[in-house]
This record gives structure tokens, sequence and C-alpha cells, in this order.
């Protein structure tokens, strides 16, 4: 009997958890998305106002976070070389 007052509340939270450990993973999905997205951006950019860019360096910018490739993007114009943009790179 006391097996049956467990379960009720047991199957109602297991179903939340769920549902919040489903709605974490899309916007994970989603920022991974935008990540990506600032990435091609930036090096779409670089290129436009340095002309061809190592393939290392391009690989080192897709693994940048969003908020760095947004400060990367918001200060291209200023940038004199590339060497300004290896700061970023961890």
């Amino acid at each position: 009997m006391s097996s049956a007052l467990y379960k009720e509340p047991y199957e109602k939270g297991r179903e939340e958890g769920i549902a919040k450990g489903l709605q974490e993973g899309e916007l994970k999905g989603e920022l991974k998305g935008e990540t990506k997205t600032l990435a091609r951006t930036t090096i779409k950019f670089l290129i436009k106002k340095f002309g061809i860019i190592p393939d290392d360096l391009k690989e080192s910018i897709q693994k940048l976070d969003a908020p760095t490739l947004e400060i990367i993007i918001d200060n291209i114009l200023d940038y004199e070389s590339l060497d300004q943009i290896k700061k970023y790179i961890r």
C-alpha cells in the first residue's frame, strides 16, 4: 500500500525532470548552432579584411565561445593584423 502512495509523486517528479532535461538540451543545441554561425561570420569577415587566413587560425576560431566571437566581430574594423586576433585564442 505504501508503494502506491509514492508511485504518483515519483512518476510526476521523473516526468518533470525529463522535461527539464529536454529543454536544457534544446537550449544547449541552439547555443551551439549560434556559436557555429558566429565562428563562420568571424572567419568570413577576417578573410574579407585580411585575405587568406591560415587553417590553424580558422580551427582555433571555431573553438571559441560565443561571447569571445562577438567581441572579435565587434572590433573587426579596428584590427590591423591577424596577430591581434590571436590574443583571444587560448
